[in-house]
């Protein structure tokens, strides 16, 4: 058997590392597995057990909800811009660093799942108007709407859906040119969600103000490769090494949840 954690792994588990060997189980302590080829594993008769569907232990994990909206203030606020203004550059003025206040904005979540519905519940408290888009979740409180109507009407677009076929580059350059009102965009989901060549291309365009994101599609191969990475020091981009999940409290709930399903 195998116990992994996406966050540190580096590399795909795939025929190429698993065929030819006796590995019959693995056993990851996260609720994505895009780190393990799930194809691969059912023609080599491999089981994968994940957290993706154990309720009583994710719905009190909110680590990456905290994370989505960590870095949507942080952006919206110039944080770390101005931060660093003051600590390399030893100057003392605000007037490259205004902000903007969260009970004046709308915020659009995609996917209204348990991470969504957390976030949602964090910008409503701060007085932020929240719009959803789920093909199927709904809401009695909050505006369901399309994707369309989100682009449009969103100062910020965060992101909180399992990366599949449906999810896939979801957020593209059709997506990317409906945005009206110049929106900061954050990725706690993977890399893959967005294409990310087009929100380099959209933010060069000044047509989106920033991209928070703890995840980066080339994570599991090279982050060199990646398009984020190469343009972290001349856009308006933050970057988190997938620390989402990575909380002490976290961390020691769901790795010994994992490791009890060994028993």
């Amino acid at each position: 058997a195998i116990f992994c954690n996406p966050n540190k792994q580096g590399f795909i588990l795939d025929k190429h590392l698993l065929e030819n060997t006796n590995i019959k189980l693995i056993n990851t302590a996260s609720t994505g597995t895009n780190h393990i080829c799930l194809p691969d594993c059912k023609k080599l008769g491999i089981k994968v057990l994940s957290l993706k569907n154990d309720k009583k232990l994710i719905n009190k994990l909110p680590s990456t909800s905290e994370l989505s909206f960590c870095l949507m203030i942080s952006l919206l606020k110039n944080l770390i811009s101005s931060s660093n203004s003051v600590k390399y550059q030893k100057q003392w003025n605000y007037e490259n660093f205004i902000g903007q206040e969260l009970a004046s904005l709308t915020i659009g979540i995609v996917g209204f799942g348990r991470l969504g519905k957390m976030m949602a519940k964090f910008c409503d408290s701060f007085g932020m108007r929240v719009l959803i888009y789920d093909k199927y979740e709904s809401s009695k409180k909050f505006k369901n709407v399309s994707l369309e109507y989100m682009a449009k009407n969103s100062n910020v677009i965060s992101l909180h859906v399992h990366l599949n076929q449906e999810t896939y580059r979801l957020i593209d350059k059709k997506f990317l040119s409906n945005c009206k009102l110049n929106p900061v965009i954050i990725n706690t989901s993977r890399g893959d969600i967005v294409d990310e060549n087009q929100i380099i291309n959209f933010l060069r365009k000044r047509r989106i103000y920033g991209y928070g994101t703890d995840v980066i599609s080339h994570e599991l191969t090279n982050i060199h490769d990646s398009p984020i990475i190469d343009n972290l020091s001349k856009l308006n981009i933050l970057v988190t090494p997938h620390i989402g999940g990575m909380t002490i409290q976290g961390q020691n709930r769901a790795f010994e949840w994992a490791a009890l399903k060994f028993i």
